[in-house]
């Protein structure tokens, strides 16, 4: 066991670095407090006493972690500690990992091939959904964790990694050499003209790449005869600043703010504005938003609304108006602490009120639709306004401009339960069409357009999962309104596993509700954009 001595150096170390990040600050803040140092003393001496007396052994490393969250907790919800693993899989979402480009789901013990990204080693090497990965670096992998396996998969970048897999292509199974490459998620998943002149784009998150592929998807839809735009930015959870500031840079004229930062520190205050080089056609723009769109979608949001640039449809945002530094550490953690809040052009913060509840009260609050459409504006008897006078919510995330429900998607609970079984009941049911029916792989445009799961299909559906799994069915599974979400789930999971992602996304648009009835807002979009007289 350490001394007493051995244990305060370290846990000094280890809080003050927490508290403070620069360690060249611990002498001067010693000197000025030593009634802090105090209590690191008698703090060290609480550790000491639970690793020698406590009735059951802890681990030290993770006595430590607890306390680092414990000096967190009465921060924002956003300032938090990520130990090794879990910074690796939060940066993975923004920066990419080092890997061969696919994902993985354990069904039936079996590690099976769910997607793969274009232009990636699994892609190259053939690979497609559905086939089973049966050895990684010769070692079996049935039965082994979904972490476990992903973790074999990844590694540096350069070095290879060996599979054994199996594949309804081949009569037995093959042994493959895939070099692991620098694999970059992608921020605009899908792009399309939805009508006549409008065109759609799906953003899924603001990463480094995000400028370079939100450019190339507007110069193809241009050619394909756009002049009006919705950008989704449902269910994004943001990212990166900088990438914000250059989707919103797009769309908005040179010379106006986008977004400002103020915080604690000097090098807080900063200013982002609009260039004239970047911004795109003037085109009418539709907005699209919702309860998980968050932080970078809501400057892009914020921004377009206060300079009445666009629309913003959907739902309440988020409410996330907080600026995360990220520091990491010499051990691969990493501490993402809020250094400032971002406002809006109008000078309103977005931040929802967290002080007065719990995180997980924080967190729910959010998806409340009552609560987030009707949330009591801290602004009320001085309302922040737009470039023309429309008013304008602060505190509460944004609030749309319309509100408009996507009733049609909400799945039942019985049926988003099943839906999201580990199991993937409608992934192996799936299978089991296309292996029946393996014309459906003929024609991507005949399926998405023409093919129907029948009322035949739905029930056979119920039976397989029934005999798989009987607790989780129900007799409200088998109602009309339940009967109808089956097919559309299978459809679109089928259409998936043939074609990918594109497929997914041409099926979900035939009954996005939200959708549909934004493009009915284009008039008032464009008479929006006509009354702003922006100069592009």
């Amino acid at each position: 066991m350490k001394t007493r001595k051995t244990v305060m150096v370290t846990m000094t170390a280890v809080l003050l670095a927490s508290l403070l990040v620069d360690t060249s600050r611990v002498p001067r803040l010693l000197a000025k407090s030593e009634q802090f140092y105090a209590k690191i003393k008698i703090f060290t001496s609480i550790l000491e006493t639970i690793q020698r007396s406590y009735v059951e052994k802890q681990d030290p490393d993770e006595l430590l972690e607890n306390a680092i969250h414990g000096v967190l907790s009465n921060l924002d919800p956003h300032t938090v500690y990520l130990p090794v693993d879990d910074f690796k899989n939060w940066s993975s979402s923004f920066e990419g990992y080092t890997g061969i480009g696919i994902s993985i789901e354990m069904l039936r013990d079996q590690v099976v091939i769910m997607s793969t990204l274009p232009a990636s080693p699994a892609a190259e090497a053939g690979l497609s959904p559905g086939d089973e990965i049966v050895k990684v670096n010769g070692e079996p992998v049935r039965g082994a964790t979904r972490e476990g396996v992903l973790n074999k998969l990844t590694g540096p970048t350069g070095v290879p990694v060996n599979l054994l897999v199996a594949s309804e292509k081949w009569t037995s199974p093959r042994e493959l050499q895939l070099v692991r490459e620098r694999i970059v998620l992608k921020s605009v998943p899908f792009a399309t003209i939805v009508k006549k002149g409008i065109g759609y784009v799906k953003l899924d998150r603001f990463t480094s790449t995000t400028s370079r592929e939100l450019d190339e998807a507007l110069r193809r839809l241009k050619r394909k005869g756009m002049k009006r735009l919705v950008l989704d930015l449902r269910g994004n959870s943001g990212g990166y600043l900088n990438a914000a500031v250059e989707v919103a840079d797009k769309f908005i004229p040179g010379g106006n703010i986008i977004v400002s930062t103020k915080g604690r520190l000097s090098s807080s205050f900063q200013q982002f504005y609009s260039t004239s080089e970047k911004t795109h056609d003037l085109n009418p723009i539709i907005v699209l938003i919702d309860h998980g769109s968050a932080s970078a979608s809501e400057i892009v949001a914020g921004a377009i609304q206060d300079l009445d640039r666009g629309l913003i449809l959907g739902k309440t945002s988020f409410g996330k108006g907080l600026v995360q530094s990220q520091y990491r550490f010499h051990d691969g953690s990493a501490l993402l602490i809020t250094t400032a809040r971002y406002y809006t052009p109008s000078g309103r913060p977005i931040q929802r009120k967290f002080f007065d509840k719990s995180k997980d009260e924080y967190y729910r609050e959010a998806y409340n639709d009552s609560l987030m459409k009707n949330i009591k504006a801290a602004n009320a008897k001085q309302p922040y306004k737009t470039r023309l006078g429309r008013k304008v919510h602060a505190e509460g995330g944004i609030r749309p401009d319309y509100w408009i429900e996507n009733r049609e998607n909400e799945l039942s609970e019985p049926l988003r339960e099943l839906y999201f079984s580990e199991a993937r009941y409608f992934y192996l049911f799936g299978e089991e069409i296309i292996k029946k029916s393996p014309h459906l792989k003929s024609n991507q445009e005949t399926f998405v357009n023409n093919f129907t799961v029948s009322d035949k299909m739905a029930n056979d559906f119920l039976q397989f999962a029934k005999y798989y799994e009987p607790s989780l069915l129900s007799h409200e599974l088998a109602s009309s309104r339940n009967k109808k979400d089956i097919r559309f789930l299978l459809k679109r999971e089928i259409g998936y596993m043939i074609w990918g992602t594109e497929a997914r996304f041409r099926i979900n648009l035939a009954r996005d509700h939200q959708l549909n009835e934004a493009l009915s807002y284009f008039p008032k979009a464009h008479d929006l954009l006509s009354m702003a007289h922006f100069v592009n």
